[in-house]
């Protein structure tokens, strides 16, 4: 049994919110969000520990820009296929108490 670390609760996107890496100019699936972090799936790993910059945008084009460390990468393809990799993010603000506002008006928005 795997014990959930997760301080608040994920919401799955099913395509609300699209994504995008402003450091690597690369296009992300947000798969999960929550207060603390995201889930995303990428063609290309993320090395962990490393800081990007997310830009996240809604249907009605409205769009915030987040920063995440990356906590774990790895390869859910099977061995013969392309790479896929699935990436968990804890999200990083110089101030903390900036971001859960942000996430949490973006959570709200995507419900």
């Amino acid at each position: 049994m795997t014990v959930d670390r997760r301080h608040a609760p994920r919401i799955e996107l099913l395509g609300r919110l699209h994504g995008h890496s402003v450091s690597l100019d690369l296009p992300v699936t947000v798969l999960e969000i929550s207060l603390g972090g995201m889930a995303i799936q990428t063609g290309l790993p993320f090395p962990v520990g490393a800081v990007h910059v997310f830009r996240l945008t809604l249907g009605d084009d409205s769009t915030v820009e987040l920063n995440g460390r990356v906590m774990h990468c790895r390869n859910i393809a099977p061995p013969d296929a392309t790479p896929t990799y699935v990436t968990g993010l804890q999200f990083v603000e110089d101030d903390p108490s900036e971001t859960s506002p942000i996430v949490g008006d973006l959570i709200n928005r995507v419900r």
